[in-house]
């Protein structure tokens, strides 16, 4: 533990400089081992304020906020402790936390990623954190965690394998330091930094309430969820029995709507596919086309199944952009 504070107390100023990007109004460091500064109970760049209570300790925070006492250090951290000290009722202590933000409408992977961790390129940790599939898409009104990041800056000449194991107590993590900073080399020079992101969730309960918009959002997904999943059973009904005007009627109904942005990537693809198969049977295959497209955006790479639909179809599916699959079901 000590050599972990040792060469993590140099985090906390660079750290702080990394939020400011995110975060311009936030309040200058403590002095070390001194209390934050007092300000609202939870800040938009992954810290929240706690009021320090009596029988507080930083373990019993750490457990509190992260379930797990070993993570104080990044309590401390924050804080610049360059030891376990006493705390003091009424003092103020800066919580590093994870964050959970709302998908917008035309949000991506990609845009949140450089949003939040400062670029695009890192979408990648955002899916992997999320347990997202790696180049699908999210709907809108869908949560998604930001992890909690602290910035690390090398007191010496220090490798990557020396520094995930000291942070996470596996030399293995070296490789995610690398590539999440993009980097080219296995160690760091002297004064040198690098963001460190670190994959824990906070409780429910330190987690700040959602706000107005986001409440919007989120209902707005459940809604359209509903509406999908109620009206695709019929449409299925109705394209087995040949009446393929219902489906149009029907499935078109999510479009006029703007319910697509909103469903699951599996939802898009079945309602999508099933609406553009409708338009070629009624004999419109550029409108399905049109369709097959907006689903391809949604579920790039997700193939057709060659002995689900007729040859027609998936010739208009292929000059959308898509895959066949013509692998004979098991």
């Amino acid at each position: 533990m000590r050599r972990l504070l040792l060469v993590a107390i140099a985090l906390t100023a660079s750290a702080r400089e990394g939020r400011a990007q995110e975060q311009p109004d936030a309040p200058p460091p403590a002095e070390a081992g001194a209390a934050a500064p007092a300000t609202d109970d939870v800040e938009a760049a992954g810290v929240a304020i706690h009021k320090v209570k009596r029988g507080d300790t930083l373990e019993l925070l750490a457990a509190e906020y992260y379930g797990d006492r070993r993570h104080k250090i990044y309590i401390m951290i924050e804080n610049r402790l360059d030891h376990a000290r006493e705390l003091k009722p009424g003092e103020r202590l800066r919580i590093p936390v994870s964050n959970e933000v709302i998908v917008a409408e035309r949000d991506t992977l990609a845009t949140l990623a450089t949003r939040y961790l400062g670029d695009e390129r890192r979408a990648r940790y955002l899916a992997e954190f999320n347990n997202v599939t790696p180049g699908s898409t999210v709907a809108a009104g869908m949560p998604i965690t930001i992890p909690l990041r602290v910035t690390y800056r090398a007191a010496r000449r220090e490798s990557l394998g020396a520094i995930a194991a000291g942070l996470f107590a596996d030399s293995k993590q070296a490789q995610r330091l690398k590539h999440y900073n993009f980097l080219k080399r296995d160690e760091l020079s002297k004064g040198e930094t690098i963001v460190v992101p670190i994959y824990l969730r906070v409780h429910p309960s330190k987690r700040s309430p959602p706000d107005e918009e986001s409440e919007r959002l989120m209902r707005r997904r459940r809604d359209e969820v509903e509406k999908a999943r109620r009206l695709l059973p019929t449409a299925r009904e109705a394209w087995d029995k040949g009446n393929f005007a219902l489906v149009r009627g029907l499935l078109y109904k999510l479009v006029v709507d703007g319910s697509f942005p909103y469903l699951d990537t599996d939802l898009v693809y079945e309602a999508g596919v099933l609406l553009g198969a409708a338009y070629i049977a009624l004999d419109e295959p550029d409108i399905a086309s049109t369709h097959f497209r907006e689903v391809l955006q949604r579920a790039p790479g997700r193939p057709l199944s060659a002995f689900d639909y007729s040859p027609k179809v998936c010739d208009v599916w292929r000059k959308a952009g898509g895959k066949v699959d013509d692998t004979p079901p098991p």
